[in-house]
């Protein structure tokens, strides 16, 4: 739309303040400078105008004083010189930009006959700075970088102001930023992000993962402290929306107002600093590869293993070679074989481990009553100590259960998650560190049995580290490097673009305050507006067109996301045959309606992933109650048998008539074969063995007090 400005002065240009003379037949096209309201990312880069303005005394004046142009050589000025500029088209349109001299030109060459000018919006100046930063480079959100540990992690759920000094595993400093020592309290909330770690709840793992709530009591006593636990890497930040949009004005250096940014729901809206990665980003150390390894034999060296035993008091022990290295990112491996952890980032030079060990293993033995339990080794090669050993469960479960029905001899290929259950620890030996591995077996039942790890060179183990359970902990996190990545860096322009998308939003600049915007819905926007009639500027004794606006209209509308590559969301995509969070709509009533419209923000949305074995319902039922004891197919075998931890789906601590005893704690491999089970108390029970229900709770006890023993 073209419209003439020499009717009454429509179209008016400020500079500094002074409203500049016009030629009366100045044409201004309006048309281009809506659409920014619209969509950030479609603004005409080339937003210009050129205007020829009048050498009147009014603009003679203002043009010698800001350009500094010479009396005598008019053609010298400081082209580099760029003033604050409106532009005003009746009240209409009101912008804010920059107004730039071009070119003088002079009549007879004794005076100035007209100036070229070049003015444009304020618009095109801000997207300009919008896309040439990512967010990984807004300095302005270094205020936000703290310490990350535990304590914050738990005390930014609370949303609280903190003033305690904590330290230890799960808690740590003050939850203030590193920068300016301001209370992070409700900036920032972290959020427990699976990335592919499997997090749940042992009631729907099987008994040879490890569970956040994982109470595996070991049968040399105790309880395997902390194995399957949760820890700050499991974590990553996130950072209140509106917080993100002050750092990007305060970075560019605009200012803005908003009442819809304002308003409450935005307390509780969050960006979750995700890169992609399966862990945090933390300066200096790398969580995603440093400490990780995975090694196993090579067959007609060291292999096979064997170590024989018949002491359920004294361990026998052997190294296990493991010497193919499959993968070493970090080189952890160190040229004779032992594993060196890098502990940068660790304080105190020490932290648990959590890995994975597969062991293709042969049991011989003559007695089918006895039956070897096995640990696996840690060991300090510096010092020649053992640093830990490591206890296996599942494992010694399906061992035993195995062994007992083979009549002497069982081959089993069996695979077991665990955690360390002491630190390793850099200082020992004082030299620096040098861990070997090994296998250790007691066996119960006074015969001798041997394990044989990888029979006839069988290269099946494995043995995987899969993180430093205590990396990063205490050091600081930086909000920048952890915000959105995307394949090549997320800009700023991207950013706001996806937000003026997905909320509907107007983004305009102020008619009065420089380098200053106005954020609003488009319902807000709309009401604020005025009707003006166009009349005046219209010669109605020419011909003239309407399109009827249901003709413009469209087929199908599409709001969403843009599809993420996380797996919740693809795998949704995958079942349901459309992507999480879009929303079609299809107009059924206009017969001339066509085509579609599509809506998509560039922000990704998946569907929330409850963690497994919370709330579970129905069949499933709640995680089954553990307890020690023994099982065996006479009374003198289950009386002489070391106890074992199995589960019981009754209501009280101990099983009672009914209830079923399974191996696992949610209830799926029931235990079967056997007819009787004696508790760490000595007291028998009766079992059905194709079903594994106790039939009688008070049938004896291993002391022979009134019930059978044989």
């Amino acid at each position: 739309m073209a419209v003439t400005s020499g009717r009454n002065k429509v179209f008016k240009l400020i500079a500094r303040g002074v409203e500049l003379d016009l030629f009366e037949d100045e044409t201004l096209y309006l048309s281009n400078n809506v659409t920014g309201l619209f969509d950030l990312g479609k603004l005409p880069s080339d937003f210009t105008r050129q205007i020829t303005l009048p050498g009147t005394r009014k603009n003679n004046d203002f043009f010698e004083h800001v350009y500094d142009i010479s009396v005598d050589e008019p053609f010298l000025f400081k082209t580099n010189t760029k003033v604050i500029a409106q532009f005003d088209f009746d009240g209409f349109y009101v912008s804010q930009g920059y107004m730039q001299l071009e070119r003088i030109n002079l009549k007879e060459n004794k005076y100035v006959e007209s100036y070229e000018v070049s003015v444009f919006g304020l618009l095109s100046s801000f997207k300009k700075d919008l896309q040439s930063i990512t967010l990984n480079q807004l300095s302005s959100l270094d205020k936000y970088n703290h310490v990350f540990s535990g304590g914050n992690i738990m005390h930014s759920l609370s949303g609280s102001a903190y003033d305690s000094n904590e330290s230890g595993s799960f808690v740590g400093a003050l939850f203030t930023s590193s920068v300016d020592g301001h209370n992070l309290g409700g900036e920032i909330v972290y959020c427990l992000t699976d990335s592919g770690k499997q997090i749940a709840y042992q009631a729907v793992l099987p008994d040879n993962l490890l569970g956040i709530d994982n109470t595996e009591k070991s049968p040399f006593g105790g309880t395997i402290a902390g194995a399957g636990g949760l820890y700050p890497q499991d974590f990553k930040p996130s950072i209140r929306l509106d917080l993100v949009v002050d750092a990007i004005f305060d970075e560019i250096g605009y200012t803005y107002e908003s009442t819809f940014l304002s308003e409450s729901r935005f307390d509780n809206t969050y960006i979750l600093c995700d890169r992609g990665l399966r862990f945090p980003i933390i300066n200096g150390m790398d969580l995603e590869t440093q400490g990780q390894i995975e090694i196993g034999p090579i067959s007609g060296s060291d292999t096979p293993v064997t170590v024989t035993n018949s002491s359920s008091t004294v361990a026998a022990s052997a190294s296990l070679a493991l010497n193919n290295v499959y993968k070493d990112p970090a080189f952890s491996i160190n040229s004779d074989g032992t594993y060196v952890p890098n502990f940068t980032g660790i304080q105190s030079n020490s932290s648990p481990l959590r890995g994975e060990l597969t062991l293709n293993l042969r049991i011989t033995g003559s007695n089918t009553n006895s039956y070897p339990e096995i640990k696996f080794q840690f060991r300090d090669e510096v010092a020649g100590a053992l640093e830990q050993a490591v206890d296996l469960p599942s494992m010694n479960r399906r061992i035993r259960q195995a062994f007992v029905n083979s009549g002497g001899d069982v081959d089993l290929t069996l695979t077991e998650e665990f955690d360390t259950n002491a630190f390793i620890s850099s200082s020992i030996g004082g030299t620096g560190d040098k861990f070997g591995f090994g296998i250790e077996t007691k066996v119960f039942g006074g015969s001798s049995v041997s394990v044989i790890v990888g029979p006839d060179g069988n290269e099946e183990s494995r043995l995987k580290i899969t993180s430093m359970l205590q990396l990063a902990d205490l050091a600081e996190i930086n909000i920048a490097d952890n915000m959105p990545f995307g394949t090549s860096g997320i800009t700023l322009l991207d950013f706001m673009t996806s937000i003026q998308k997905k909320f509907n939003l107007q983004i305009y600049p102020s008619k009065t305050k420089p380098r200053h915007f106005i954020i609003e819905t488009f319902n807000n926007w709309y009401k604020q507006g005025k009707v003006k009639n166009f009349d005046k500027f219209v010669d109605l004794n020419q011909r003239m067109s309407v399109i009827p606006a249901n003709n413009l209209g469209v087929r199908e509308v599409q709001f969403g996301d843009t599809l993420d590559i996380d797996f919740l969301a693809q795998n949704f995509n995958k079942e349901n045959n459309r992507e999480f969070g879009k929303s079609y709509f299809r107009d059924t009533n206009n017969f001339f309606s066509e085509g579609s419209l599509k809506v998509e923000s560039g922000f990704s949305s998946s569907p929330l992933r409850f963690v497994g074995g919370s709330g579970i319902t129905g069949s499933q039922g709640s995680p089954l109650t553990a307890f020690l004891g023994a099982i065996g197919t006479t009374t003198l075998a289950a009386c002489g048998q070391a106890a074992s931890t199995y589960y019981h789906n009754g209501s009280g601590p101990d099983p009672v008539n009914g209830d079923g005893i399974f191996y696992d704690q949610a209830g799926t491999q029931p235990v079967v074969t056997y007819e009787y089970l004696a508790d760490d108390f000595g007291q028998l029970l009766e079992l059905n063995p194709g079903t594994g229900v106790v039939t009688d709770e008070s049938f004896g006890t291993c002391s022979g007090g009134g019930g059978p023993t044989s």
